[in-house]
């Protein structure tokens, strides 16, 4: 099992997107800028899509994903970037990706992956093949940011469910139930052995610039895609101060809850 992503401090959301062909109202400058994943750009070119992305500043990129999306098993992506506004000077090519055999309708299927090394320049590209039954190619958000690196990874013990605040109630006394129906959001509750002190300043850095109120991308288990169901983009609860404060253990908790 590979060591656990977190991608964060993401700067997809405030790129300026071209090419596609789109719905006049689901466009990627009206959709992919907005920060909840259920406003989804909506393609009206099934065959391929070619969606230029150029970001509005320049960090180190080491994790890109794509959120809320409805691609099939059969679909396949690229992610390439370019040193020139033409696009023309390659940098990155992570080659043609296989969709997981994860994707399900019920959930809002999330890829993540990660580079090799971190990549700064501005010019993106993603390709999208897919000939799937609904007929369109959707896209909540795309994820492109940092990465959070522990040398160790999560502990055992990990919590990964679903939250939700469904109740139940009987409208009678011959049975008859109601329900009062709110979103299902999937949670990750874990812990990790912080191991040196460069890993806890890189953590706190994550906790400065994030705090509970931006984007974070969780990826269970990056060398098996099968477990997709466990990858999703969310926030943290809270922040949670380090225990054990001494030198070389330092044990931090994370309650990261998806966002919808």
């Amino acid at each position: 099992m590979g060591n656990y992503v977190l991608g964060y401090h993401d700067i997809g959301y405030n790129a300026v997107f071209s090419g596609g062909v789109w719905r006049d109202d689901l466009t990627p400058s009206a959709m992919l800028t907005r920060p909840l994943l259920t406003a989804v750009a909506r393609t009206l070119d099934l065959s391929e899509l070619v969606l230029d992305v150029t970001l509005q500043e320049s960090i180190d990129i080491q994790v890109v994903g794509i959120c809320n999306h409805n691609m099939s098993i059969n679909a396949t992506y690229q992610w390439q970037c370019f040193s020139d506004v033409d696009r023309l000077n390659l940098v990155y090519d992570s080659g043609v990706i296989a969709a997981y055999a994860y994707f399900d309708a019920l959930i809002h299927n999330t890829t993540c992956d990660a580079l090799d090394a971190p990549i700064t320049d501005i010019f993106w590209r993603l390709t999208i093949n897919d000939s799937n039954t609904d007929g369109f190619i959707e896209i909540g958000r795309l994820f492109m940011g940092q990465r959070f690196i522990t040398e160790q990874n999560m502990e055992y013990g990990l919590n990964i469910g679903v939250d939700t605040t469904n109740s139940q109630m009987e409208q009678s006394t011959v049975g008859i139930e109601a329900f009062v129906q709110s979103v299902k959001k999937r949670t990750a509750t874990f812990s990790h052995i912080l191991t040196s002190r460069d890993e806890g300043t890189e953590h706190l850095k994550y906790q400065i610039r994030e705090g509970v109120s931006q984007a974070c991308l969780f990826e269970f288990d990056p060398d098996n895609k099968d477990e997709g169901v466990r990858t999703f983009i969310g926030r943290n609860e809270s922040l949670s101060p380090l225990d054990y404060p001494q030198f070389n253990v330092n044990n931090y908790g994370f309650n990261i809850r998806e966002i919808i």
